[in-house]
């Protein structure tokens, strides 16, 4: 169900053709050979300044203390790129939201429902909004959208624009955060330390009153007719368990209507129960493997469990036959009750099997948690005694909030980046001295590793549940873009900078060699 070497493999074609592409245009490069390792310089520059600063000399600006080992011209471009490196002291938190599109934007995707008409989203595939988005937005902001702005004399200036950007992402996570709210209805129901659950399957048409006792502190609830029925929040102790169906319930073959047995439940394990008939009498089993009702994460199918409730053992295979599917379940031979492990099953509806009769047809939605009851019919539908049937019993209800509800948040963060990302990228590269384009190409990538650890320590600390993490970001966010906001009042680009300190030189003056004064 997963294609390693197409995943693997289109990309690795794709950079063998823009390898080609770039050998066959190299004679229409500009090629300017490598002129050393600025970093040494950089560092050194700055560590000798600080040295200088901190043994008490003084210059009109601290760095102006490494002209005296080091040219001068390249302590005005350290001082340059300085400027530039204090904007990017907020960025580690941009690129902490920025990259959770890939990470919990997709966990979150998991639990929601991907099917569309006959196919089904993958959660990773949603990713591909993105740079979908980004083609679609460059340009419309590029025609569009910064010059109608810039009629009101808006979104003008690059930090302007990050400012902007850096709030839409906080407002993406805000999105994401109240989604995530809706998600946690429907989330798998998953007992708790020192707590069980009890899952009922009731394969008789009539409702069942279901009593468990334990030294008289009783717990009380009824499965309906042909469903199942989780009770949670219990004590892990061991009950007598008393399953009651009315005396009007099958007149003709029930004869008991009563069954009494005993279950002991485990902390953080959901126990089963089932209600069947047995020789004219109510039969009430508890089952030896605990349910699995947790979702397949990071899967667009579904978990399904056959349970073997058969008399008889005169057929010897099950079969859950789909379009392009199937899957094959051999029967047990000696026992009447088995369960069979939980495997996973794409999505889709499938015709059950047993060996060449079909006794039903099953739906599996993606991350749904089901039973399937492969026995002898006790529905009232069924004219015929003894003849078999398949029945679903849900555990865990399938994704019901459709997966395309992320693309709002998709949308903001795209546009965030935009306004973000790639003006960010535009301001510091013109922004930066020819000699430290790299050094600050190189810095903005660091931000990213940086913005990646508080991601890291977030995720380990484990404090906040998904949607509180996910306003906490938001939130941290905002706050982040005030300090850039802030920085970004005080900046001063560098052609004014470069025009302040030729205007300072003039007040001052200097000597001209070359001037006579022939009065």
């Amino acid at each position: 169900d997963t294609c390693y070497s197409l995943a693997f493999g289109i990309p690795a074609i794709l950079m063998l053709v823009a390898t080609i592409i770039i050998v066959l245009g190299k004679p229409l490069y500009v090629m300017k050979p490598p002129q050393g390792n600025i970093i040494p310089s950089v560092f050194g520059s700055i560590f000798y300044a600080l040295k200088g600063k901190y043994s008490g000399k003084s210059a009109n600006h601290w760095m102006d203390i490494a002209k005296q080992k080091y040219d001068a011209g390249l302590v005005e471009d350290v001082k340059s790129l300085l400027r530039v490196l204090l904007l990017y002291l907020p960025l580690p938190v941009w690129w902490a939201l920025f990259d959770q599109t890939g990470s919990r934007w997709t966990f979150q995707a998991t639990r929601m429902n991907g099917v569309v008409g006959s196919s089904t989203i993958k959660p990773d595939q949603m990713q591909v909004a993105n740079p979908f988005l980004i083609l679609l937005l460059i340009p419309l902001f590029d025609k569009v959208i910064y010059p109608v702005f810039a009629k009101f004399g808006l979104l003008v200036k690059p930090l302007q624009r990050m400012t902007v950007g850096g709030l839409l992402t906080a407002a993406s996570f805000f999105v994401s955060g109240f989604l995530e709210l809706e998600l946690q209805k429907t989330y798998a129901k998953i007992p708790a330390m020192a707590e069980s659950h009890v899952f009922v399957v009731n394969t008789l048409p009539c409702n069942i009153s279901i009593q468990l006792d334990r030294n008289g502190h009783t717990h009380d609830f009824f499965v309906p007719a042909l469903e199942s029925f989780v009770k949670d929040q219990i004590d892990p102790e061991e009950y007598n368990v008393k399953a009651t169906v009315d005396s009007t319930c099958m007149p003709n073959e029930l004869t008991t209507f009563t069954s009494n047995t005993k279950i002991t439940l485990k902390s953080q394990n959901v126990s089963s129960i089932l209600i069947s008939m047995r020789e004219g009498s109510l039969y009430s089993k508890p089952l030896s493997k605990p349910e699995e009702p947790h979702r397949n994460e990071n899967s667009d199918a579904g978990r399904l469990r056959i349970v073997q409730n058969m008399a008889r053992s005169s057929y010897s295979h099950v079969f859950l036959q789909g379009e392009s599917k199937s899957y094959n379940v051999s029967l047990m031979e000696e026992e009447t009750v088995h369960q069979f492990d939980y495997m996973k099953v794409d999505v889709g509806t499938y015709e059950v099997m047993l060996d060449e009769t079909k006794i039903g047809d099953v739906h599996v939605g993606q991350g749904g948690v089901y039973n399937l009851l492969v026995g002898e019919s006790h529905s009232a539908s069924e004219a015929s005694s003894g003849s078999m049937e398949a029945r679903r019993y849900i555990l865990t209800q399938a994704n019901s909030v459709h997966i395309l509800w992320l693309l709002p948040q998709y949308i903001v963060i795209t546009v965030g980046e935009v306004m973000f990302s790639i003006t960010g990228l535009e301001f510091s590269y013109s922004e930066a001295p020819d000699s430290m384009k790299s050094v600050v190409t190189a810095a903005w990538l660091l931000t990213t590793s940086f913005g990646n650890l508080i991601v890291i320590v977030v995720a380990e600390l484990r404090a906040l549940s998904q949607a509180n993490e996910f306003f906490m970001f938001a939130i941290l966010m905002i706050i982040d873009m005030g300090l850039f906001a802030w920085l970004a009042y005080r900046y001063v680009p560098r052609e004014k900078m470069e025009d302040k300190e030729i205007e300072m030189k003039g007040e001052n003056g200097h000597h001209n060699a070359t001037f006579n004064n022939d009065d």
